[in-house]
């Protein structure tokens, strides 16, 4: 599924490519017969090079931009998303939903989190932390400071929900699972880029 799906993207990049190299390749022919800029026409005089060269150099940068922080949403049944600070939640086939609290593995066991319903608010993802794996934390809730990379932990809902009174944070009723959270991130993107960009 991932390879088809990289496939598609590729397929999607070459076409966007090809747009915008023809419109830029349009630019210069009308600039190149309206004005006396020399440039326009020797560029023109050398389209076929242009076109070419072009064409790889916005194919190279579109490629970059699709797996770039922001833009990258997994390949496949492996699907993400960019919480801030250089952070991303990821869930494989919207079953069990990862968290990296520590991502450059400087604390043992604190590589991995399973969480279940969770919700950002401002740069701290509050979450409840997922028991269905035979190795889990003791812990039931987390807040992680996603600027600092903090992880605060609790034992209890009761625990939480104290925390979160006194820090102004989202209530246990607030969270929701990653499935919800992938959907709003999608459908908050502008139009634009869904078209104009792989």
């Amino acid at each position: 599924m991932a390879m088809i799906e990289f496939l598609l993207i590729i397929l999607k990049i070459l076409c966007l490519s090809t747009i915008y190299v023809t419109v830029v390749l349009l630019v210069v022919f009308i600039s190149s017969k309206t004005t006396s800029f020399r440039w326009a026409k020797y560029v023109w005089s050398k389209k076929i090079r242009f076109w070419l060269l072009s064409h790889v150099v916005i194919l190279v940068l579109l490629l970059i931009l699709s797996f770039s922080y922001w833009q990258d949403t997994g390949l496949g049944d492996n699907s993400k998303i960019p919480v801030g600070y250089g952070m991303t939640i990821q869930s494989e086939d919207f079953a069990w939903t990862y968290f990296y609290p520590d991502p450059d593995k400087t604390e043992p066991n604190q590589d991995e989190l399973i969480i279940e319903d969770y919700k950002i608010s401002d740069q701290f993802l509050c979450a409840k932390v997922s028991h269905q794996k035979t190795i889990s934390p003791k812990y039931d809730y987390i807040v992680y400071d996603l600027k600092n990379r903090y992880l605060r932990t609790f034992d209890s809902e009761q625990e939480y929900l104290s925390y979160a009174e006194i820090n102004s944070l989202p209530t246990t009723r607030e969270f929701y699972d990653f499935q919800k959270h992938y959907d709003e991130f999608l459908d908050n993107r502008p139009k634009w880029r869904t078209w104009l960009l792989p």
